[in-house]
């Protein structure tokens, strides 16, 4: 209690207002809270203004003037509240009209309490996307076109370790038998390739393109038509091929594909014949072809789909 008065008569004698009341707040309790209101930087009132607290039909009317007894400044507030809020309102009106006309004593104030807001989270960090290779077994139809034109057939298989760039291909391929003339009579040839190719592949999409190229193997196989007595022979020869590949993968496992490819062998390969006292007769089997091929192939598409 003791510290209570204390406190009172301090606030009381820093306040530049004097409340008047008639109960309900009490004047002691409106100037307590001017007093934790407003703050007077050392300065010390000579004379203090009057508010006049007076109950009315409409509410607590609020009458401040100063000293002289000149009305500075009135309100009314709504009476239904209770004597403690009605206390404090009327000081919150008090203090703003006082701040105005004394600018010596300013309004405390609020404490601001720093709101910490959350750091923004950090971007991911972008990754690279996970290599996984790319493969496939083909097989097709093959239309090959030397001195004429022939079915065939190829099978191969293609390793991509990136999905896409650089890879290897190794392809099989067969013609069925052609003829050729050799001198008066004839001669079937057919020539069987196995490759080991370099490959770049590119993709967009479903569609994967593979040019292809690389050294070849070929096995050339002839046989003699309509002689006394027909002979065979064979002979290996090392040549080249090169070509392009385009896949359109329906799925990720399965793919269509068409191949157009070119084979040189730059060794000449010659078919001899000859009938019984006849001269031999000799003739060179041809040493490039080109080759169409359709097929479908199954493996892992370098795109997920």
């Amino acid at each position: 209690m003791v510290a209570t008065g204390l406190f009172f008569l301090l606030a009381t004698a820093t306040s530049p207002v004097r409340v008047v009341d008639d109960g309900c707040p009490s004047g002691e309790e409106v100037e307590l809270a001017l007093g934790s209101m407003l703050t007077a930087s050392g300065v010390t009132p000579e004379k203090q203004d009057v508010a006049k607290l007076q109950h009315g039909a409409e509410g607590l009317h609020i009458e401040l003037r100063d000293p002289e007894g000149v009305v500075i400044a009135e309100r009314t507030l709504d009476g239904a509240a209770t004597c403690a809020e009605l206390g404090r309102m009327a000081a919150i009106v008090i203090v703003s009209w006082e701040s105005d006309v004394h600018p010596e004593f300013v309004r405390r104030q609020a404490e601001i309490v720093p709101v910490r807001r959350p750091a923004p989270p950090e971007p991911p960090i972008p990754t690279a996307p996970a290599v996984v290779a790319s493969y496939d077994v083909a097989a097709g139809a093959t239309f090959g076109q030397a001195d004429t034109l022939a079915a065939g057939a190829s099978i191969g298989a293609a390793w991509f370790p990136r999905g896409v760039g650089l890879g290897v291909w190794v392809l099989g391929a067969g013609d069925l038998a052609r003829t050729i003339e050799v001198g008066t009579h004839e001669a079937r040839w057919r020539r069987s390739t196995a490759s080991l190719e370099l490959a770049v592949r590119g993709a967009r999409g479903a569609l994967v393109i593979d040019g292809h190229g690389g050294p070849t193997l070929g096995w050339l196989t002839t046989e003699g038509v309509n002689y006394a007595q027909n002979q065979s022979d064979s002979a290996v020869s090392l040549g080249g091929t090169a070509g392009i590949r385009m896949a359109w993968w329906t799925s990720r496992h399965a793919a269509l594909w068409g191949d157009l490819r070119a084979s040189y062998f730059p060794r000449p390969d010659s078919i001899y014949g000859s009938a019984a006292g006849a001269t031999v007769d000799e003739v060179t089997a041809p040493r490039w072809a080109a080759i169409a091929s359709l097929g479908v192939a199954l493996g892992r598409s370098p795109l997920s789909r």
